[in-house]
């Protein structure tokens, strides 16, 4: 079977981490039993060494290493966040380098979400018809922030939990290292697909060099009490060193402590060792080792690993002990219990508190015969279990590529165009709509009150066409654009109808794409990114648009922050349009007019999404960004939006829900600010260093001119001196040549 494990973490490029460990070791174990593994690492990070080492190295276990292609052509509009990268366009590059492949199975991992837009694709029927998509859950976004008492203190936090949530409701099945993360994600309200399964995960093996004799569980005096696991407050780095505080009195003198993981940074090494300074006893942090350096190093005689994270899926530092049989003690958090034999618990696990731990530690340290935990994990059984559930995927893979694809439905679409004063714009849209790939088509365009002379005569050429697919409705006056958008609805005819300005242009497979995605997805509202350009008509091909503008559509209540349902060029089913009372009608400024009608229809229960691929061009000029309603208006634009969960809000929480609103787009605006402050920080140093550069060639020049200036002196010098006896000026000169010799020796 072809496999994708698409993660953006995994060992190696990354020296520790849980995720990567977890996509690492299922990459070697199904490679290992004969499959076809692509390891894709969606990141651009690495800590040691560059892809194509790395690339080697898996190799050596029959898997292939890939990485991101070359950033996307046309460049991609940056999602609005403020600390954050932008993880939209993290995984719209990921669906780019996945949707034409030809995987039996691919599987990603919830952090993040990354695999948001490619299991959306597939959910509509544009890609990938014949792929399993499984997700795995090791560490969701507000899960981490949450348990670990971390603030949710920007947007991408929640940007990342809508991904993770979609990505998990859209995948064909949901695989749990631990029960306990499976009844954490239903929860917290997480929609999870009808196959749910729990397995372990698997142990890695090294990519380079013979593992190293294990040795016999340990059996003499703790003389070390190692803390292993990142170090920083969530992995109970605080509480460790409270529970110190309390026994180090009581330790022996010789008992060393150590920190082995990577420095947080709340806590890099000076602050610390100011921190550890008060036990007056031998103090190391052993930082920068891979996961494998890591268990060797709890081999050495008489270390016990003190594991104290407040909260916990399932752990690898846990797995890696039990594994490796490494005696150690831990927190009894999460998913911890579930690795460990319920014969061992009561001595390996302890309450989460300093207390707790305190205790523990001298009670481990008076046990003569504490060794290794017993596992409560049959390894080679989870492996075969895992290798179980790929031989069903592969013959199920099977059956569905042999079966014959459904004729999908071609209902009738209504092209609803928007038109005032743009013939030339409205000539070109309905130029594009002849080179639709989907036939089924009616175009109604809505004239708001056009007036011009040019104007009218093209709409009274479009009539006297007689075509049964075109019709021109006429507003007889302007109207408020919302309520002539509603008026063109009303007239359709189409199952679906298609809104359109006469200032776009759609692209060729537009309404077919849409209508598939309709079908499939079984979305009410559908949204696109769109191309923008900025000549008279749209470049040839896409990557030579100035720009892509990407949303994530089902953007839920965190429209109320900002827009990322779409643009008004979207897809609707009539029906359901027409039952919210489609565009919002209230004589009030147009601007916003897509953001508060998207926040309307989530609120009243419609699906919005939103299909993967820039399915239009959006004219636009270079002069008007940045300086839009979103600058003009953005007080109004956001009130307005913000009406939409105001009216499901009760009154005492509704002063909050705007005080977030405008808390965000504050500490938006201070961060743009600061941004332009660095750039022009940063241009003003690349000026500096330009200037320091001529003056150094003009230096050099200098010197050069000076050489030459000596030499012409000493030839004058020497020309004139046995005239100067005769000639006063010829006298006077030789003085002066001669001063300036000796002023530039």
């Amino acid at each position: 079977m072809k496999i994708c494990v698409a993660s953006p973490d995994i060992v190696g490029p990354i020296k520790n981490g849980g995720v990567g460990t977890a996509c690492t070791a299922l990459a070697q174990g199904l490679a290992a039993a004969g499959h076809e593994v692509t390891l894709f690492y969606t990141s651009t990070y690495f800590e040691m060494h560059d892809l194509e080492y790395w690339q080697r190295m898996y190799r050596r276990s029959n898997v292939e290493l890939i990485g991101f292609r070359p950033a996307s052509n046309p460049p991609l509009h940056r999602s609005t966040t403020v600390y954050d990268e932008d993880n939209l366009a993290r995984s719209y590059r990921v669906y780019e380098q996945l949707r034409d492949t030809d995987f039996d199975l691919i599987h990603f991992v919830d952090y993040i979400g990354l695999g948001y837009y490619t299991a959306l694709a597939k959910s509509q029927g544009l890609c990938l018809h014949n792929t399993r998509i499984a997700v795995t859950t090791h560490s969701p976004t507000l899960w981490s922030r949450l348990t670990n008492s971390a603030p949710v203190d920007d947007i991408s936090y929640m940007v990342r939990d809508r991904m993770e949530r979609r990505l998990i409701e859209l995948s064909d099945m949901v695989i749990s290292p631990s029960h306990y993360m499976l009844r954490w994600l239903r929860e917290n309200g997480f929609k999870l697909p009808s196959r749910q399964i729990m397995l372990p995960n698997l142990m890695p093996s090294r990519m380079q060099g013979a593992p190293p004799d294990v040795p016999s569980a340990h059996r003499g005096p703790v003389k070390e009490l190692v803390f292993f696991g990142r170090i920083e407050p969530r992995k109970g780095l605080l509480i460790f060193c409270d529970a110190i505080d309390r026994i180090n009195r009581l330790l022996p003198e010789d008992v060393k402590i150590t920190f082995l993981g990577k420095l947080g940074k709340e806590y890099p090494q000076d602050v610390l060792d100011a921190r550890t300074a008060r036990w007056k006893r031998e103090v190391q942090v052993v930082s920068g080792l891979d996961t494998f350096q890591a268990v060797d190093y709890l081999h050495g005689e008489g270390r016990i690993a003190v594991l104290a994270a407040l909260h916990d899926n399932s752990p690898y530092t846990v797995m890696e002990c039990i594994y490796h049989s490494i005696p150690f003690i831990s927190t009894d958090v999460g998913g911890v219990a579930e690795l460990i034999a319920p014969e061992s618990r009561d001595a390996v696990l302890y309450p989460p508190t300093p207390a707790g731990m305190a205790e523990h530690i001298l009670r481990t340290m008076a046990a003569e015969d504490f060794g290794p935990a017993r596992s409560n994990v049959d390894f080679p059984a989870n492996l075969e279990a895992i290798l179980r559930l790929h031989r069903e995927l592969e013959a199920e893979v099977a059956l569905e590529r042999a079966r014959p694809r459904r004729q999908a439905r071609r209902p009738l679409v209504t092209v609803n165009i928007l038109h005032f004063e743009r013939p030339g714009g409205l000539a070109q849209a309905l130029e594009a709509l002849e080179r639709q790939s989907y036939d089924n088509l009616e175009i109604l365009v809505v004239d708001n009150g056009s007036r011009s002379e040019e104007a009218v005569a093209y709409l009274d050429a479009l009539e006297a066409q007689g075509r049964d697919d075109l019709r021109v409705l006429r507003m007889g006056e302007n109207v408020y654009e919302p309520a002539a958008r509603n008026a063109g609805a009303y007239a359709a005819r189409g199952e679906y109808v298609l809104f359109m300005d006469d200032d776009n242009v759609p692209k060729p497979n537009e309404v077919e794409v849409f209508c598939t995605a309709a079908e499939n997805g079984g979305a009410d509202i559908l949204t696109c990114f769109n191309d923008h350009f900025v000549t008279d008509a749209p470049p040839e091909k896409d990557e030579d648009a100035v720009k892509r503008y990407i949303v994530m559509g089902d953007f839920g209540p965190l429209g109320l922050i900002y827009n990322s349902y779409g643009d008004l060029n979207c897809f609707a089913r009539r029906d359901r349009f027409l039952e919210i009372g489609g565009f919002i009608v209230d004589g009030c400024f147009n601007h916003a007019e897509d953001w508060r009608f998207f926040a309307k229809a989530w609120a009243k229960g419609l699906k919005v999404d939103v299909v993967p691929e820039a399915l239009l061009w959006y004219r636009t000029t270079l002069a008007s960004w940045g300086t839009g309603w979103r600058k003009r208006d953005r007080a109004g634009a956001m009130m307005r939006a913000a009406n939409a969960y105001l009216e499901s809000a009760p009154a005492e929480v509704k002063p909050f829900v705007l005080l977030s609103q405008g808390l965000f787009w504050k500490a938006s605006s201070a961060d743009s600010a600061r941004r332009n402050l660095s750039r022009e920080a940063g241009a003003l140093r690349r000026q500096v260093e330009k200037l320091e550069e001529e003056k150094k060639v003009l230096e050099f020049e200098k010197q050069l001119l000076m050489q030459a200036y000596r030499s012409v002196s000493h030839f004058a010098l020497s020309t004139l001196e046995g005239q100067a006896d005769h000639l006063p000026e010829v006298q006077r000169g030789v003085v002066h040549l001669r001063n300036i010799m000796r002023k530039y020796q």
